[in-house]
């Protein structure tokens, strides 16, 4: 039987859930922060403000931002409520981060007259629940579950029902469009003449893969395509690797922060490649003299163990954050993992 999996995504979590609790903030910019912007409305993105930018910066784009303290606990229990709500519908549930998730509804579908029935369906008792709106997208895999549900966001529905549907959708859109392409990556990809997704196609898995490797190439050639064998990994285990350090004598220069950074990072995807693990998540943890502690992570719509990929995210974390000085500890750490062996034998199909 074919999968079909949906994917939910909460519209501006954390902003939406301040919004809700706090009418006057309607319409208006308005953006969740400590130094850094977690969460923005859509108002205030229409300013170009968007999430891991310095408040000084946001505040520089919009003087009228409102800037909103984050309470973690206060989302955590909203994501909870919604966590339960969606396992309600089925265990096969895979939650990839507080606000969104994926469910294999393959064997459920049927007590429903149709794919937009049940889309719809979802979204309703979200909002009736919680007062929140999510986006949703259905496909037959995560990839194009994942795509469907950004396309008519905020609030929205959109629905993949084969590949030949998802193609026609892809192949005219900037290769920044498929997961797993960044701005450096996509720079590359510029320089060799591919722009958008239907430049690709004309290059074979093995091409692909030697001229980016295989982690890379692998997934531009799949993902182009629609291919994407991932399971809904309902059952797994939550655990990660990483180091931090704490210093008797607190950090004081941007030099020392890299250097210090680099050591870790280094330290930490040693032992991501003897362990033979792909990640998805890079943390980064920061304390400072006062004993403040701060926390940043990104997570990737796929695993890698690709170390350039991976020092790219972790620069990008790190430069958002402008550190200067004053730090007693910093962590590197890696999460959501995944055994390299699964992805091989992905891989290992296509050749």
């Amino acid at each position: 039987m074919k999968r079909i999996i949906l994917h939910y995504d909460m519209d501006a979590f954390y902003a939406s859930i301040e919004i809700r609790d706090n009418p006057k903030y309607k319409d208006k910019p308005i953006v969740v922060a400590g130094g850094v912007v977690t969460t923005a409305s859509y108002p205030a993105r229409k300013f170009g403000i968007h999430s891991a930018m310095s408040t000084l910066d946001a505040k520089r784009l919009c003087p009228g931002l409102i800037i909103v303290p984050v309470n973690k606990e206060k989302y955590m229990k909203e994501s909870k409520t919604i966590q339960n709500l969606v396992l309600k519908i089925t265990p096969k549930v895979e939650f990839i981060a507080f606000d969104e998730g994926f469910l294999d509804i393959t064997d459920i579908i049927s007590k429903f007259s149709s794919l937009e029935s049940f889309s719809s369906i979802f979204r309703k008792r979200i909002f009736e629940i919680t007062g929140l709106t999510c986006s949703v997208g259905i496909g037959f895999n995560k990839l194009s579950s994942k795509i469907a549900s950004d396309i008519y966001k905020p609030g929205g529905q959109f629905i993949f029902k084969d590949e030949d549907e998802f193609i026609d959708f892809i192949k005219n859109k900037k290769i920044r469009k498929l997961p797993g392409v960044g701005k450096q990556f996509e720079k590359i990809l510029n320089k060799n003449k591919i722009f958008k997704v239907e430049d690709i196609y004309s290059f074979s898995f093995k091409e692909l893969c030697s001229k980016y490797g295989n982690s890379r190439g692998g997934l531009l050639y799949t993902y182009s395509r629609g291919i994407d064998y991932r399971e809904i990994e309902f059952n797994r285990a939550i655990s990660s690797i990483g180091n931090e350090n704490t210093f008797r004598i607190p950090l004081d220069s941007e030099v020392e922060i890299s250097r210090e950074i680099e050591a870790l990072f280094e330290w930490a995807y040693a032992r991501l490649i003897n362990k033979k693990l792909l990640t998805k998540t890079i943390s980064i943890k920061i304390r400072f003299s006062n004993r403040e502690t701060i926390s940043r992570s990104k997570t990737r719509f796929t695993t890698t163990n690709d170390k350039y990929t991976l020092k790219e995210i972790l620069d990008e974390l790190l430069n958002s954050l402008g550190l200067i000085g004053d730090i007693k500890l910093l962590g590197v750490s890696f999460s959501n993992l995944e055994k390299a062996c699964n992805r091989q034998l992905i891989l290992n199909n296509l050749y």
